[in-house]
């Protein structure tokens, strides 16, 4: 008899497996914290029960933020610990509404996790940590409720507290790339993606930001970059890799810090610190936080998501022409 719910477990331990895991940023080389546990480890610390240590809270703020804004690659793998968090409050009722009903219990728990991903999946992204954890587990309760009580409208009404037990737990130019082509008229793919990069190339030129991409060009071209971290080519840009055979391609928010302080943040889209803060407990704040410590920070990332920036994907060259033009 298969358990969906250990089912989800093996799958995070073998992606994760023994090493550290950072609940905070995502990423343990960036962390401000040194120590981080292993899955194993801070599985048991977290405790989302009636108590919600505010530490347990933070964390998963932060898993929730890495689960839904997290890099493409990696938020499958938070949202798996989001209903892995989430399953061991819903064991033991699983087991007594199998016994009651005499009804198989993989079914029973197949359909909470059904309820869980449906919340995720229909709860505004505005919405608090909490509530989505409410949300998700009254969601659970219901669709478990409905499969064994089949014909009637009954289901679990109880505020989700109830079944959360206490034991679990530059110089200027006067060149300007706009003022030639009309970038939105261009149908070639391939010459779009040169204009592009021309154009930031000089924008970053003129804002005397050229040597951080410059750095960057050479970790690529070095090869010392984390290839997992490399857009994936499409065919209409192999035309500027077949030349040496890798992929040297980069988005643009690889140039800028990964994580700014939520104050910055606050600021960035018009609200004072405290502002922000007041709207973060109300569900109306526009990004997510991610918790440090006592400290919060926000994706740079989702930050560009939130103002309509693009985060385009570049070629070191053409970013690189598009700074010489300026400089002459």
């Amino acid at each position: 008899m298969s358990n969906v719910f250990a089912i989800i477990t093996e799958q995070i331990l073998r992606k994760c497996g023994g090493e550290p895991i950072c609940t905070h940023v995502g990423d343990v080389q960036i962390c401000a914290i040194k120590k981080h546990p292993t899955y194993q480890t801070f599985r048991r610390q977290v405790r989302l029960n009636r108590k919600k240590p505010t530490a347990s809270l933070r964390l998963w703020e932060s898993v929730v933020t890495l689960a839904r804004e997290g890099d493409e690659q990696e938020r499958e793998k938070w949202l798996m610990i989001v209903l892995d968090l989430l399953t061991p409050y819903l064991e033991g009722w699983s087991k007594d509404l199998a016994r009651k009903w005499h009804y198989e219990i993989s079914d029973i728990r197949s359909a909470m996790i059904e309820g869980l991903l449906e919340a995720w999946s229909s709860t505004a992204d505005g919405a608090t940590s909490k509530k989505l954890r409410d949300t998700m587990m009254t969601r659970a309760f219901a669709r478990a409720r409905s499969l064994v009580d089949a014909g009637s409208s009954e289901t679990c009404t109880d505020s989700v507290e109830f079944w959360i037990s206490e034991g679990i737990h530059v110089g200027d130019s006067t060149l300007r790339a706009s003022s030639i082509i009309d970038t939105g008229a261009v149908r070639d793919p391939d010459a779009d993606e040169r204009i592009r990069g021309e154009r930031i190339g000089s924008l970053l030129q003129r804002m005397g930001a050229m040597d951080q991409a410059n750095r960057l060009h050479g970790e690529i071209r070095d090869g010392s970059r984390n290839e997992a971290h490399a857009p994936t080519i499409t065919p209409a840009q192999v035309g500027q890799s077949w030349v040496d055979g890798r992929n040297l391609y980069y988005r643009f928010s690889d140039l800028l810090p990964q994580y700014i302080s939520f104050k910055e943040a606050a600021n960035i889209v018009g609200f004072s610190e405290s502002q922000a803060s007041r709207r973060a407990g109300k569900g109306s704040l526009p990004f997510r936080v991610l918790w440090i410590g006592n400290s919060r920070v926000v994706s740079v990332k989702s930050l560009m998501h939130i103002l309509g920036i693009q985060d385009s994907i570049l070629h070191p060259d053409d970013v690189e022409n598009g700074a010489s033009h300026i400089v002459g």
